[in-house]
């Protein structure tokens, strides 16, 4: 029997490291580590799901790149600012660990240079932030 739920924690500064969270307080958990009081899911393929402030844009939350870019890589076009947590799910929807081909690819997708096709739908999610559109049509 599974003790924890292996996850990501992807912060905005680039730091991502591996996290245990407890199945029986998965909420309490995923909160305290995003440091939100109202988190948002953000499907993903691959049955990985990304937990985020849902009041990130409002609250002051910086712009998580790391996030965004994976978000992109692997099906969800959205803009992501603050902490986000990547676990599996399940098809019922019930949180569970990542397991080691998912880990994989988020490390992978982290690590690689996004191909053309992500970096246009970056650069037009992106578009109200000029400095990081900049940045990213040099990569």
């Amino acid at each position: 029997m599974t003790t924890t739920i292996r996850s990501v924690k992807i912060n905005p500064t680039e730091t991502i490291t591996t996290l245990n969270l407890t199945p029986s307080s998965i909420g309490a958990g995923i909160s305290a580590a995003i440091g939100c009081s109202m988190f948002d899911v953000v499907g993903l393929t691959d049955s990985i799901d990304l937990f985020v402030d849902d009041e990130g844009l409002i609250n002051g939350s910086p712009l998580n790149l790391p996030a965004t870019v994976l978000a992109h890589l692997l099906g969800s076009p959205t803009v992501i600012f603050g902490t986000a947590i990547a676990v599996s799910v399940t098809p019922d929807g019930e949180t569970i660990g990542l397991t080691d081909s998912q880990f994989t690819r988020i490390q992978k997708a982290l690590a690689q240079k996004p191909d053309d096709s992500t970096i246009d739908t970056l650069v037009e999610s992106l578009s109200p932030f000029p400095t990081v559109v900049g940045m990213l049509r040099n990569i």
